[in-house]
C-alpha cells in the first residue's frame, strides 16, 4: 500500500499515548524552529526504529490547577540549542547541567556525561567550540564566570572546582607555538579541594570577583576571594537557634548586589531563602511561600517541588520549578515579593510575583524505571527533543541571563536536562507576553497598574545577572 512508508515515518517521529490515543491520533511534536543548521534534527531514521510504547507520565496536578494556571505566561523559546538527543557529536549533549554567560555574552554549558563545556553564541544560535575534555575527573555540575573572565566548573563527586581562563590575543599553545583560538580556554588547576565540601554544586561570582560556593549536603554557603583564598569576613548564618538549618538541600544561587540580597534555593522546602550579600546573615525573608510563626515556609506554595537554578535579570528573579518544568518570575523590588504565598497575589495587580512560563514534559525521560523508554533513547529510536516540543521541559536545571550592551536585549538560557538541549528566551518576548496576559486578567477593583517591564535593568542590576545557577533534582540528590 502507498500509505505503508508514510506510516513507518509517522511512527518514528510520534509518541504513543496510552490514554486511549494511538500514534496516528497524536499530533506531531514540531521540530525546534531555531535549531542551528549544523544540528538540525534528523527524523529519517531506519525502519527498525520503534515508537514509544509506554504512556507518558501524567502532567503534574499543578498544571490542571486553576489557581496556578491563571499565572501562565504564554511565551515560546527564541532558540533551541543542541540536537535533542544524547550523543558525543559537537552539538550533542549528554546531560546539560550548568549554564553561565561570559562578560561578552558567550553561553557556556556543562555537558556532564561528555565531560566538557560547550560554547554557544545565542544571538546567532550557533555552536562555537568546547573545552575541558580530558581534564574533568568526576561529575561536573555548575559553572560560573567571574568579571575577569575566569571560569569555574564544580565537580560534585571530587568536591572541587576546575579553573579556566580565556586565551589572551598573544597566547601560544603546543610545541609548535600556534596561536590559540578565541574559545581555547586554558586550564589553570583546581580550587577548593581541601575545603571540606561534602557536595559542592552551585557556584556564582559577584562584581568584585568573589566566589560563592554552595554545599548541598552541609546546607552551607562559603565565600572565597578572587584568588581562591577563604574570605575571613564571611559569616554565613547557617542555622536557627534551635539548630535547624535555614536551607534543606541547596544549589541554586543568585546575587542581587543592588539590594544586598543573596538568594539561595532550598530545594526540599520548595522556596528561596534570602541572606545578606555582604555578611551572610539571614534576612528573615523567603520567596514562594509565607513565613510561618515558627520561621518555616507556610501557605499555598508557588513552586510545585524542587527549586533549581536561579538568575537575576535586572530587578526580576527567575527560578526553575523543576518538577513541573516552569520558570517562575518575581519582581524583587515589590513590597509584597517576600513572605507571600500564592493566595496573597492577585492577577492584574502590581505584585512581587509575575507568573511563570514553560510546560511539563509530555514524555518523562527522567523516569529511569521505564527501561524500555531508556533503551529506545539509547538506540536512537526515540529523540527526546522531538517527543517534547520546545518549551516543554524535562527536569530543567540551571538558568542564566545576559544583557547585550549593543541591543539592550536580555537573553535567558535554561538547561533542559533530559531533553538534551538548551532553551533560550528573550526578555522582550517574555515582557510582551506578560503584558498581554495582564490585559486578559479579570479586572480587580482598585488594582494598581502592573509596573512596566523594561527589556534591560539598570547598569548595576545587569552586572548581577550572572549570579545564577543550579543543578540536580533535590528530591533525588539531597538525601
Amino acid at each position: 500500500m502507498k500509505s505503508t512508508p508514510r506510516m513507518l515515518l509517522f511512527c518514528l517521529a510520534f509518541v504513543v499515548i496510552a490514554n486511549g490515543h494511538t500514534a496516528a491520533q497524536k499530533k506531531k511534536a514540531p521540530a525546534p524552529k531555531n535549531t542551528p543548521p549544523a544540528v538540525k534534527l534528523d527524523v529519517s531514521k531506519p525502519a527498525k526504529a520503534a515508537p514509544v510504547t509506554s504512556a507518558p507520565a501524567e502532567p503534574a496536578s499543578v498544571e490542571k490547577d486553576a489557581q496556578h494556571e491563571q499565572w501562565r505566561i504564554p511565551v515560546e523559546p527564541y532558540a533551541i540549542l543542541g540536537s535533542g538527543r544524547p550523543g558525543k557529536g559537537a552539538a550533542d549533549f549528554d546531560k546539560p547541567d550548568g549554564v553561565a554567560f561570559t562578560p561578552n555574552g558567550l553561553l557556556l554549558a556543562t555537558d556532564a556525561k561528555n565531560r566538557r563545556v560547550q560554547v554557544w553564541d545565542v544571538k546567532t544560535k550557533t555552536h562555537l567550540s568546547e573545552f575541558g575534555h580530558g581534564i574533568f575527573g568526576g561529575e561536573i555540575v555548575d559553572i560560573a564566570v567571574a568579571p575577569s573572565g575566569l571560569v569555574l566548573v564544580t565537580d560534585q563527586t571530587l568536591n572541587l572546582a576546575y579553573a579556566f581562563v580565556p586565551p589572551s590575543p598573544e597566547a601560544k599553545a603546543g610545541k609548535e607555538g600556534k596561536a590559540l583560538g578565541p574559545y581555547d580556554y586554558q586550564f589553570k588547576g583546581t580550587r577548593f579541594g581541601e575545603q571540606g565540601f561534602d557536595k559542592l554544586g552551585g557556584i556564582a561570582a559577584d562584581s568584585r570577583g568573589r566566589i560563592y560556593a554552595v554545599d548541598a549536603h552541609l546546607n552551607d554557603v562559603r565565600r572565597f576571594q578572587a584568588d581562591g583564598t577563604v574570605d575571613a569576613s564571611w559569616k554565613f548564618e547557617k542555622a536557627r537557634a534551635n539548630g535547624d538549618t535555614y536551607l534543606h538541600g541547596c544549589e541554586g544561587i543568585a546575587i542581587d548586589e543592588t539590594r544586598g540580597n543573596l538568594f539561595i534555593a532550598s530545594e526540599k522546602d520548595a522556596v528561596i531563602q534570602v541572606f545578606d550579600w555582604e555578611t551572610g546573615a539571614y534576612k528573615g525573608k523567603l520567596l514562594g511561600a509565607q513565613l510561618g510563626a515558627d520561621g518555616k515556609p507556610a501557605g499555598a506554595r508557588i513552586f510545585a517541588g524542587s527549586v533549581e537554578g536561579l538568575t537575576l535579570a535586572g530587578k526580576y528573579l527567575l527560578a526553575v520549578d523543576e518538577s513541573v518544568g516552569h520558570i517562575q518570575i518575581f519582581d524583587v523590588t515589590a513590597p509584597n515579593a517576600f513572605n507571600t504565598d500564592l493566595s496573597g497575589y492577585t492577577r492584574g495587580r502590581a505584585n512581587g510575583y509575575l507568573g511563570f512560563f514553560g510546560h511539563t514534559a509530555q514524555v518523562d525521560f527522567e523516569d529511569k524505571t521505564n527501561k524500555l523508554l531508556q533503551q529506545q533513547v539509547k538506540d536512537g529510536a526515540v529523540i527526546p527533543g522531538q517527543a517534547n516540543p520546545p518549551g516543554y521541559f524535562c527536569s530543567p536545571d540551571s538558568i542564566a541571563s545576559y544583557t547585550d550592551k549593543e541591543s539592550g536585549e536580555t537573553y535567558v538560557a535554561v538547561a533542559d536536562q533530559c531533553n538534551y538541549r538548551l532553551a533560550v528566551y528573550r526578555w522582550s518576548d517574555i515582557s510582551n507576553a506578560i503584558s498581554k496576559a495582564l490585559t486578559k486578567a479579570p479586572a480587580v477593583a482598585g488594582a494598581a497598574k502592573s509596573p512596566a517591564l523594561a527589556t534591560t535593568g539598570k547598569k548595576n542590576d545587569a552586572a548581577a545577572t550572572d549570579g545564577h545557577v543550579a543543578k540536580k533534582k533535590g528530591k533525588k540528590h539531597h538525601q
